[in-house]
């Protein structure tokens, strides 16, 4: 059986995802390595930095390394955000080809936000509603009728950029909070949203499994449930603000890799919910990754 191995260098996590094609067309994931590399934090005056430059690349020659005691060579490497937003992609990319060998290809915001809802689409059936990514450095919404897409947007705001335009230290004040907010809706003003309410919901990515597990442990939810009601997201974001040392255990607990970033993330899920009025919340366990190995596959 082919094996494949797809690596998305994100704003916040680099991540190696090596799934193992099967007869039927589907896949298995075979297993995945993440790096909390933090991309986002390399970026001056919109040029991504030598440094970050050299980050990417050790993450990428540790992956190539893991593939190798796998037994496999080819991986397939896409970026986002990381290099999406910064004015120099085209020198970033000559210069980690030119270290590693390695050809990265940088996707379009809507390209992000339709791979996500193919990826969403290996694990459920989605007929009419709207589905988010909140990444380190975008976020991608897509809105679906009737198994098609209707629209495909993409916003420059994420959990990693909104930490760090906003917080000064680890954990965010209420000021600091309301701020977060406050650009959250000034963002999301600017996308073409559905007039009629969104009753559910469907989250892809890092951010949006850190909150499903966040709620699983506030609301002791059985380890298999990935749907959500709006009422326990805003409790557990209710929980998030309060400075108190309960809610740091929860936190390392759920998503210790996240701490810094997983109040701004919750908060973006949050507003966003309220805005479309939703009622719940669906966590697809897939997302771009497996949208873009489905690209590749077919």
């Amino acid at each position: 059986m082919t094996k494949y191995a797809i690596v998305d260098l994100g704003s916040n996590t680099i991540r190696l995802s090596v799934y193992e094609k099967k007869d039927g067309g589907d896949f298995d994931l075979l297993f995945s390595e993440k790096e909390m590399a933090g991309l986002a934090g390399y970026i001056e005056k919109g040029v991504m930095t030598e440094p970050g430059i050299a980050r990417a690349c050790e993450a990428l020659w540790h992956f190539r390394y893991l593939l190798h005691l796998f037994g496999m060579e080819e991986m397939h490497v896409f970026a986002t955000a990381s290099l999406r937003n910064v004015t120099n992609t085209q020198e970033a990319v000559d210069e980690i080809r030119s270290r590693t060998g390695i050809r990265v290809e940088v996707i379009s915001g809507e390209q992000e936000a339709r791979l996500g809802y193919y990826g969403a689409l290996v694990s459920a059936k989605l007929e009419q509603g709207a589905l988010f990514d909140v990444g380190g450095g975008s976020t991608e919404l897509v809105t679906f009728a009737d198994g098609r897409i209707l629209s495909a947007q993409s916003l420059d705001i994420g959990s990693l950029n909104l930490f760090q335009k906003h917080v000064e230290g680890l954990w965010p004040k209420k000021t600091e909070v309301t701020q977060i907010i406050e650009h959250i809706n000034e963002e999301l003003r600017l996308l073409r949203l559905p007039r009629e309410p969104v009753a559910h919901l469907c989250g892809v990515g890092g951010t949006a499994r850190a909150v499903l597990r966040l709620c699983g442990l506030v609301h002791r939810l059985p380890r298999q449930c990935r749907t959500l009601t709006a009422a326990q997201l805003d409790e557990v974001c209710m929980i998030l603000q309060q400075r108190e040392r309960k809610t740091r255990d929860l936190v390392l607990r759920a998503c210790p890799d996240r701490v810094h970033t997983i109040i701004p993330g919750a908060l973006l899920i949050q507003t966003l919910c309220r805005t479309l009025h939703c009622q719940d919340l669906f966590v697809s366990p897939y997302g771009v990754r497996e949208g873009y190995l489905c690209q590749k596959i077919q």
